[in-house]
């Protein structure tokens, strides 16, 4: 039975240490803040999440990128030089275009290894929805299942991870495409706050609007609190504001009895468009 590796993207904000346990490849994404060439992430331990949300939070503009086709099939073609096969779960192709960069590059790394099998998985997740997923892989794997059972349990598992979130700065929702500027203009200042979540697909969908911050915070908390499976964690992303991951972690905790609630940072990939007021909810479901 050959061997694999699992491939996934920087925007899975697992820490880089875990990955590395784990033996889960980290393709980087590109960032850019103002005019600065674009650097990727991760790093190997250079970036300073701290000090890029303060530039946000002072107005720099940032930008992501996917990475190149050629970026692809660096890190690719030595597992496959080894005689190992690759599975690929990456951000949702509805958010970026890295999916699409390792698809091409895949089937470019086919013919050149023909003998490999490559499978490119949409994970149709972000941020530590995917994180979770991921965590789930690596379990699969340490028990024993081979390339064919983890590219189907994959293929299942990613259906149940759910995404809530929201966001009291609504310009980075416009810049991203996600709300009109007359939109974003109009909730502002009548504090009207969206609460959005990522579909099994991939897409992102406005599913309430609520006024005020606490009571968007009350609306994640309630649909991850409704959503999560007995006995999985939820984990509570935030990109600069841990006493919002508190106040949603203590109603997980108190109206829903969930013990297994983690407060984790969102990385600079989620939070080029969430903004640093971004807060989101991250479960198994049923």
């Amino acid at each position: 039975m050959s061997t694999y590796k699992i491939f996934t993207d920087g925007a899975c904000d697992l820490s880089e240490e875990w990955c590395t346990e784990h033996q889960v490849t980290v393709m980087p994404i590109y960032y850019s803040l103002a005019s600065a060439l674009p650097a990727p992430f991760p790093d190997g331990g250079k970036f300073r999440l701290d000090d890029f949300y303060q530039m946000l939070k002072q107005g720099t503009p940032v930008k992501t990128s996917a990475p190149s086709l050629e970026d692809c099939k660096e890190f690719m073609r030595p597992v496959l030089q080894k005689g190992e096969d690759i599975l690929y779960t990456g951000l949702s192709s509805k958010l970026s275009g890295a999916f699409n960069a390792v698809r091409l590059a895949s089937l470019d790394l086919k013919e050149e290894f023909p003998e490999r099998k490559i499978t490119v998985l949409d994970s149709g997740c972000a941020s530590h929805g995917l994180g979770l997923l991921l965590k789930q892989l690596a379990q699969q794997r340490e028990k024993g299942v081979d390339f064919d059972e983890i590219c189907q349990f994959c293929t299942e598992a990613r259906q149940h991870i759910r995404h809530f979130f929201t966001v009291s700065d609504l310009l980075y929702l416009k810049r991203g495409g996600r709300i009109s500027g007359t939109t974003a203009i109009m909730g502002t200042v009548l504090q009207i706050m969206p609460v959005m979540q990522m579909m099994p697909a991939g897409n992102i969908e406005n599913v309430a609007k609520v006024r005020g911050r606490k009571n968007a915070l009350r609306s994640i908390a309630d649909m991850a609190g409704e959503s999560a499976k007995s006995d999985t964690p939820v984990i509570v992303g935030h990109c600069a504001t841990p006493e919002d991951a508190v106040f949603v972690r203590d109603i997980l905790r108190r109206k829903y009895s969930i013990h297994d609630v983690q407060i984790q940072s969102l990385g600079p990939i989620i939070g080029a468009h969430g903004g640093p007021s971004a807060v989101a909810c991250f479960c198994i479901a049923e």
